[in-house]
């Protein structure tokens, strides 16, 4: 039996890497096919809300593409996974998709320097 759990654990955890490269791969070609959000200008500034209605406000629902790339590791793996970890896997994918769009919103110069020094 042990040959066999092993077996599943290689199988999951292949998957997982899988999914993990599948983001990396999928997301830019989503979002290259959608067109640029346009440039708003600076809005004035406006006081904070209050805590009270703060704390009310729902949080940040998961995206499309997370739960797309989400059903994906659910239907290769779901049998092996509660919807508690679906779900944290789908948070998982929308936080590494909104970070990659921060990441090409970056713009860099000709002159800008890498943030390290290489040496041989």
């Amino acid at each position: 039996m042990s040959s066999r759990s092993s077996s599943d654990r290689r199988e999951f955890l292949k998957n997982v890497g899988l999914a993990g490269l599948s983001s990396v791969l999928v997301a830019p070609a989503l979002s290259g096919a959608q067109p640029p959000a346009p440039v708003a200008p600076a809005a004035p500034a406006t006081t904070p809300a209050p805590a009270d209605t703060a704390k009310a406000v729902a949080p940040t629902e998961v995206g499309e593409d997370a739960r797309a790339l989400a059903g994906i590791i659910e239907r290769r793996c779901g049998q092996h996974l509660s919807k508690e970890q679906l779900e944290s896997i789908a948070r998982d994918f929308d936080g590494d998709l909104k970070a990659l769009k921060r990441m090409r919103e970056v713009k860099l110069g000709n002159g800008d320097e890498p943030d390290f020094t290489f040496r041989a």
